[in-house]
C-alpha cells in the first residue's frame, strides 16, 4: 500500500492505493477498484508504476473515459483462462508488459466490443504494449475486435506500437452473421501501426464480410513486422474488403506448411497488400484484390461476376463495358431511379449502381439498350448483376434479332430470388435488349443493378482506361490504314505505325 499522502493525488489514480501489490495472488480487484473510483470521482487516469510483477487472475473492464497508463518497467503475469481486458468506448491502455503463465490460457488478452458503438471522435486506443504468451500451447488472441449483434460497429480505433508473441492469433477481427441488411453490423476504418508479430499460428485474421450486413473493411495495417515460425500457419487470411496490409514478413521457410503464407477468401475483394512476398506464396479466391512488392506487381482484372461464382466461361470479354457511350441506352418506362444512374451498370467498377424503390409489378421500370446502329454479332449470353439481397422479384429479359423485329424472350423469373441472373440470348445479329423489372424480395423495398453485362464469341470486348488515366485493360488493335497519333511535349503531332518486319514508323504531320 502506498503511502496516504500519496494516495490524494486527484489527478492520478495508483492502482497500490487500492490494495495492488506484486505478492498478491490476484491484482485484478484492485485495478478495477481504482478503475471505479475513477468514474464514480470523475477521474481519468489509473496508473501501474515501479519496477513490479503483478498477478492477474480475473477480468478486468478499462471503463468509458478512462485511461490505464502502465510503465515499461511493470510486468502484468496472467494466471488462469479469462479474457483479462476489456475496453470500453473511449477508454485506453497504454505501457507495459502482459505475459501469459497458464497453459490452459484460450481467450483474449484485449478485447473490444461493437455493442460500445466506437465511432468516429472516439479516443479508444492502445500503445506501446508487449502481449507475450509465454507457455508453448500458442493458444488464446491477443487482441480482438469482436461484433455480434445488429448496431454492433467498430470504427477509428486506433493502435500503435504492440508487440506481440505465441499466440493462436496476434489481430482478430470478427463479425457474426446476420441476415437483414437493414441491422447491420461492421468493423471498418480501424487503424494498426508499428504491429510487430512473432511465432503467432495466425497473424492477422478478418473473418466476417466484404459487405453489409456484417461488413469488415477499409482497416489498415501499417508498418507491420512478422517473424514466422514452425507453429506460424498464415501471416494474414482476410474475409473483407478494402483493407490495406503493409509491411514485411520474414523467414517463411522455418514453417511446416509454406509457401501459401496469405489468402484471401472467395468473398473478399478490393484489399491491398505491399509486402516482400511474392504471388506464390498468396493464396487470392476474391475479386480485384492486389498485391505488389519490390520484387512484382500482381493486377488481376476479371469479368462482371457475382463475387465467388463464376458466371461465365470462354473469352470471359464483357462487350458491355462503356455501353452507355457507344449505343444508345435509356429508361422507357416506371419511376426515377433514387440514387445512381443507368450508365453506372456498365464500367468495372462494383461500387457504382442504379438504385430503385418500391417498384410495382403494374409499373415496372423498363430499360433498352439499342444496337441498331452497331448490330452485336453472335451474342452467347446476357446478365443482371444485383446487389445482396437488393434484387426484382421478377425479371424479364427480351431482345431483337432484326431491325423493328419482334421482341422475343430470353429469360422470364417472375419469382427471382437471385443475386445475378443469366439468359442465353443466342442471337446471331442483336439489334436490342429490353429489360422489365418490378417488386422487390425484400422488406427494405428497393433493388440495385450493379452491372449489366454480356459476351460474345465474335466480338472481343473494347479496351477499357479510366477517365484519369492508368493502366489500359484488354487488347488494343488497330487495323492497317488507321494509326496513332501522338503529340510531343512541343505540340508536334507525329503518327505512329509499324511495318512488315515490326518495326515502328513515325510521321511529322
Amino acid at each position: 500500500m502506498m503511502d496516504s499522502e500519496d494516495c490524494q493525488n486527484r489527478d492520478v489514480v495508483n492502482i497500490d492505493c487500492f490494495g495492488a501489490d506484486p505478492n498478491l495472488a490476484d491484482n485484478s480487484p484492485a485495478i478495477q477498484e481504482a478503475i471505479n473510483n475513477c468514474i464514480a470521482n470523475n477521474h481519468s487516469k489509473v496508473v501501474i508504476t515501479g519496477k513490479k510483477q503483478y498477478i492477474l487472475s480475473s477480468p478486468i473492464v478499462i471503463k468509458s473515459n478512462v485511461s490505464l497508463e502502465i510503465d515499461s518497467t511493470v510486468t502484468l503475469l496472467v494466471k488462469g483462462d479469462f479474457q483479462v481486458f476489456e475496453l470500453q468506448k473511449d477508454a485506453s491502455i497504454s505501457g507495459g508488459t502482459i505475459e501469459i503463465l497458464d497453459n490452459s490460457f484460450n481467450s483474449t488478452v484485449i478485447f473490444l466490443s461493437g455493442a460500445q458503438q466506437i465511432e468516429i471522435h472516439n479516443h479508444t486506443s492502445i500503445s506501446d504494449i508487449n502481449i507475450i504468451n509465454r507457455t508453448t500451447t500458442y493458444q488464446g488472441i491477443a487482441i480482438q475486435l469482436y461484433c455480434k449483434n445488429a448496431w454492433d460497429f467498430i470504427s477509428f480505433f486506433k493502435a500503435n506500437s504492440i508487440q506481440i508473441t505465441n499466440f493462436h492469433t496476434a489481430l482478430y477481427f470478427k463479425t457474426e452473421k446476420l441476415q437483414n441488411i437493414n441491422t447491420p453490423c461492421w468493423i471498418n476504418a480501424n487503424s494498426f501501426h508499428s504491429i510487430y508479430i512473432d511465432g503467432c499460428q495466425y497473424g492477422i485474421e478478418i473473418d466476417g464480410n466484404s459487405d453489409l450486413p456484417y461488413e469488415i473493411s477499409g482497416n489498415t495495417f501499417t508498418d507491420i513486422q512478422v517473424q514466422c515460425r514452425k507453429q506460424t500457419k498464415k501471416v494474414i487470411r482476410c474475409s473483407g474488403a478494402y483493407n490495406v496490409f503493409e509491411g514485411l514478413i520474414w523467414d517463411t521457410n522455418r514453417m511446416d506448411d509454406p509457401p501459401l503464407v496469405i489468402e484471401f477468401s472467395s468473398i473478399s475483394h478490393h484489399n491491398y497488400l505491399f509486402s516482400n512476398q511474392v504471388s506464390t506464396s498468396i493464396l487470392d479466391l476474391g475479386q480485384y484484390n492486389r498485391y505488389t512488392s519490390p520484387h512484382e506487381e500482381s493486377l488481376p482484372v476479371y469479368p462482371p461476376l457475382a463475387l465467388g461464382k463464376a458466371h461465365l466461361v470462354g473469352n470471359q470479354d464483357d462487350i458491355l463495358v462503356n455501353a452507355h457511350v457507344r449505343y444508345t441506352v435509356r429508361q422507357l418506362l416506371g419511376k426515377a431511379p433514387y440514387g445512381g444512374t443507368i450508365n453506372n451498370c456498365f464500367n468495372l467498377l462494383d461500387e457504382q449502381s442504379v438504385n430503385y424503390l418500391e417498384v410495382p409489378s403494374s409499373q415496372p421500370v423498363v430499360i433498352e439498350l439499342d444496337f441498331s446502329k452497331q448490330p452485336i454479332k453472335m451474342l452467347n449470353c446476357f446478365g443482371i448483376y444485383f446487389g445482396w439481397n437488393e434484387s426484382p422479384s421478377h425479371v424479364l429479359i427480351e431482345y431483337q434479332q432484326s431491325l423493328n423485329g419482334p421482341w422475343i424472350v430470353a429469360k422470364n423469373v417472375p419469382f427471382n430470388v437471385g443475386n445475378t441472373v443469366i439468359s442465353e440470348v443466342r442471337a446471331a445479329t442483336l439489334y436490342k435488349v429490353k429489360l422489365t423489372l418490378s417488386g422487390y424480395t425484400q422488406e427494405h423495398k428497393r433493388f440495385r443493378i450493379n452491372r449489366i453485362f454480356a459476351k460474345s464469341s465474335l466480338q472481343h470486348g473494347a479496351s477499357w482506361l479510366p477517365t484519369t488515366g492508368g493502366t489500359l485493360y484488354g487488347d488494343l488493335e488497330l487495323q492497317k490504314g488507321q494509326s496513332v497519333k501522338l503529340v510531343s511535349p512541343n505540340g508536334t503531332k507525329w503518327k505512329v505505325s509499324i511495318n512488315d518486319q515490326g518495326q515502328i514508323i513515325t510521321s511529322k504531320l
